[in-house]
């Protein structure tokens, strides 16, 4: 419930950029982690997509924009926040 309240309204937004930055930043700060790029995401590009509500295509499309706009690295198959 706290998830959803927290996310709800960027996910009004149709910008797949900012719906996957918000749920990894919340992810971030939830588990506890200050530094860039040091966060390992726990989950899937295929949970990414459905806690956000974006198809899978969009979610690994959008983290590549990401790996070029130094936001996240991908090491190895793993997305680093």
């Amino acid at each position: 419930m706290h998830y959803r309240y927290l996310t709800s309204a960027s996910f009004s937004f149709q910008d797949p950029l900012t719906k996957l930055n918000t749920l990894m930043n919340h992810l971030k700060n939830y588990f506890g982690y200050s530094e860039k790029l040091s966060f390992p995401i726990p989950y899937t590009r295929q949970q990414l997509a459905s806690l956000t509500g974006l198809r899978i295509e969009t979610v690994i499309r959008t983290i590549k924009k990401m790996e070029r706009n130094k936001l996240v690295k991908i090491d190895n198959g793993k997305i680093y926040y």
